[in-house]
């Protein structure tokens, strides 16, 4: 079985997909942030500014923040991350492999195709603006120490609204559960029917 759990920065996939991965005994859990960490070790961020920029701030390289420049600045910056992606996603089908992968790159539209391979592919959201804020704010405080700046929270919330129409308009599912168990419960469901 491959899941494949994709959303906004700070909405909760890691932690879902950790506790999936508990609840189902699988050991094969791959954070594609990883694929990310390692390009940035064989890059320079003067000659890669893109690959040294992540979800939340890559608009900057755009233009003043706006939904256009955000989008852009985020399709920039998955594009290397989508094709490293892609490699180890079909490696995995090739082999009959169980895993749960995780991770911003995971862009419905881009990864639908997966779903005809017989993977389970799922967008993790919020309900609301605030809530998806209040998300980020506090997974902030536990990466940083500090909540993030106002103009990443605006990033955040604007990508968060492009991936939910994305996964709308290729019918993959979305699971937006108040909470984190909620949405574990609600994702194993999913995935047992």
């Amino acid at each position: 079985m491959l899941l494949l759990i994709g959303g906004a920065p700070g909405i909760g996939k890691s932690a879902v997909a950790h506790q999936v991965a508990h609840e189902l005994g699988l050991l094969r859990l791959v954070d594609l942030d990883v694929i990310r960490d390692l390009l940035r070790i064989q890059s320079r961020e003067q000659d890669d500014p893109m690959m040294f920029r992540n979800a939340l701030n890559a608009w900057e390289l755009h233009g003043p923040i706006s939904p256009a420049t955000v989008v852009a600045g985020f399709q920039a910056h998955i594009r290397p991350l989508e094709g490293a992606s892609s490699r180890l996603l079909d490696n995995y089908l090739r082999t009959s492999k169980s895993a749960i992968f995780h991770g911003v790159p995971l862009v419905p539209s881009h990864f639908a195709r997966y779903r005809n391979l017989g993977a389970h592919l799922v967008l993790l959201a919020a309900r609301n603006e605030e809530e998806y804020r209040a998300r980020l704010s506090e997974r902030g405080r536990l990466r940083a120490g500090r909540a993030p700046a106002k103009e990443r929270l605006d990033a955040g919330w604007l990508l968060h609204q492009h991936l939910v129409a994305d996964a709308a308009a290729c019918g993959v599912p979305v699971i937006s559960e108040e909470t984190e168990s909620q949405n574990v419960s609600a994702l194993l469901k999913r995935i047992s029917s």
